[in-house]
C-alpha cells in the first residue's frame, strides 16, 4: 500500500513540477514587462500612451493565442507548440532593436510575445498533464504551475533591472531571448516523458471522454451554465486588476520618487509572495470550497487597494503593498481551474478554460491601456484604482454566486 501512495504521489509531481519549470520563463518575461515601459519610452519616439495600447494589444492577443494553442495541442504534439513559441518569443525580443515605429513595436510586444507566451501558458501544460493528475490534487498541481509564473517573475525581475542599469533595454532584450531558449530544457523532458495515469482517475477520465460531447457543443453547454460565466466575469476584473499592476506599476512607484531598482524589489517580492499565494490557494481548494476561496481573494485585493488609496506613499507602504497583494496575484487560478474542470469534460478542459482566460485578456486590455492613458491625461494613476476596487468588489460578490458543479441531464 505505501508502494502504491508513493507511486501516486511521483505520478502527480514529476509533470508538475516539469510543467512549472516550463511555464517559469515565458510568464515570468510576460509578467515583467512593467519593468521595460519608462526604457520604451526612454530609448524609442513613443509616448506612454503608445506604448501602453501596444502593452493592452498584447495582453488581448495574449488570451486570443491560448485557446488557438490548445487547439494545436490537440492536432499536434505538445512540444512542436512549445517550439514554435520559443522562435516567437526570441524573435518578439530581438526585434525591440528595430521597433522604431509603432507598427513595429505593436508586432513585437502585441503579436509575437504574447503567442509565444501563450504556448506555454497555464491551460496548455495544465491539459497536457491533465490525466497524469487525479482529481483531488489537480487544485494543489494548478497552484504548484501557477507559482511557477511567479517564480518567473521574482527570479527575472532583479536579472531584468540589472541588465537595464549595465547594459539598456536592448542588451535586456538579448538576455531575455537566451532564458526563453532555454525553457525548451523542461518542456523537452516534459513532452517525451509519458507519465503512467493514475488508475482510478484513469478510469473516471476514460469514462467522461467516451461520453463528452463535441468542443462546438459543449462550449454552447458551458455557456449556458450560470457557473461558467460568472467565472468569465470574474476572470475580466482579475484581468484588468493583474494587468494594471504589471504594466503601471512600476510607473506608480517612479511617480512618488522612488528608483527603478526599487521598482524591481517591489516586483520580486510581489512575485515572490505569489508563489506562496498559489499554492496556499491550490491547498486550500482540497479542504475549502474553490469558490469561496476565489471570492475570499477578491475581497482581499479589494480591502487592500481600498488601503492603498488612503495611506501615505512611502517605501514601506510599497513593499507591503506588493507583499500582500502578491498573495492574492495569480491564485485566483488554481480555484477557477478547479471549478471549470467540475463544469466540463477533460478532453475539452484546456479549450474552456483558455475561453476563460481571453475574457481575463480581455480585461487585461483594458487594465495595461487604461492605466497608461489616465496618467497621461490626467497626471495620476488614481481614478483607475477605484475603477480597480469597483471591479473587485464585483468579482467577490459574483463568486460568492457560484455553483460549482456541472448540471445532470
Amino acid at each position: 500500500m505505501h508502494e502504491m501512495a508513493v507511486g501516486k504521489h511521483a505520478n502527480f509531481l514529476k509533470p508538475t513540477l516539469l510543467a512549472t519549470a516550463a511555464v517559469l520563463v515565458s510568464s515570468g518575461i510576460r509578467n515583467t514587462t512593467g519593468l521595460l515601459v519608462n526604457p520604451l519610452v526612454q530609448s524609442t519616439a513613443l509616448s506612454l500612451s503608445a506604448v501602453s495600447m501596444a502593452m493592452a494589444v498584447g495582453q488581448l492577443a495574449f488570451g486570443l493565442f491560448q485557446p488557438l494553442s490548445g487547439l494545436l495541442t490537440v492536432r499536434y504534439k505538445t512540444f512542436t507548440v512549445l517550439v514554435l513559441g520559443v522562435v516567437s518569443l526570441v524573435a518578439g525580443l530581438l526585434g525591440v532593436q528595430f521597433a522604431g515605429s509603432l507598427f513595429a513595436f505593436m508586432l513585437c510586444f502585441g503579436l509575437l510575445l504574447p503567442a509565444g507566451s501563450a504556448a506555454s501558458s497555464f491551460p496548455v501544460l495544465m491539459g497536457h498533464i491533465s490525466h497524469s493528475v487525479p482529481d483531488a490534487r489537480r487544485s494543489l498541481s494548478g497552484g504548484i504551475i501557477n507559482a511557477g509564473v511567479s517564480a518567473g517573475q521574482f527570479v527575472l525581475a532583479p536579472l531584468i533591472q540589472i541588465f537595464l542599469n549595465f547594459y539598456g533595454l536592448y542588451g535586456t532584450c538579448v538576455f531575455l531571448a537566451g532564458v526563453s531558449a532555454l525553457s525548451l530544457v523542461p518542456a523537452w523532458f516534459l513532452c517525451r516523458t509519458k507519465e503512467e495515469p493514475v488508475q482510478t482517475a484513469a478510469r473516471e477520465e476514460n469514462r467522461a471522454l467516451a461520453a463528452a460531447p463535441g468542443l462546438k457543443e459543449e462550449i454552447a453547454q458551458a455557456f449556458r451554465q450560470p457557473a461558467y460565466v460568472f467565472l468569465h466575469c470574474g476572470f475580466f476584473a482579475c484581468g484588468f486588476h493583474v494587468a494594471f499592476l504589471a504594466t503601471h506599476l512600476p510607473g506608480e512607484i517612479s511617480f512618488f520618487g522612488f528608483s527603478g531598482s526599487f521598482s524591481a524589489l517591489c516586483f520580486s517580492a510581489l512575485g515572490l509572495c505569489n508563489i506562496a499565494g498559489c499554492i496556499l490557494a491550490g491547498i486550500g481548494g482540497g479542504i475549502f470550497r474553490p469558490k469561496n476561496i476565489l471570492a475570499g481573494i477578491y475581497c482581499v485585493r479589494l480591502l487592500l487597494i481600498g488601503a492603498y488609496i488612503f495611506l501615505p506613499k512611502t517605501a514601506p507602504v510599497f513593499i507591503v503593498f506588493a507583499a500582500i497583494m502578491g498573495l492574492t496575484y495569480g491564485s485566483t487560478v488554481p480555484p477557477t481551474a478547479a471549478i471549470t474542470s467540475r463544469l466540463v469534460s477533460p478532453r475539452n478542459l484546456s479549450t474552456l478554460f483558455a475561453l476563460i482566460f481571453l475574457t481575463h485578456q480581455a480585461g487585461s486590455f483594458f487594465g495595461a491601456w487604461l492605466g497608461g492613458f489616465v496618467m497621461q491625461n490626467a497626471g495620476s494613476f488614481m481614478p483607475v484604482w477605484f475603477l480597480d476596487a469597483g471591479l473587485s468588489l464585483f468579482a467577490a460578490v459574483i463568486s460568492f454566486k457560484i455553483y460549482e458543479y456541472a448540471p445532470k441531464h
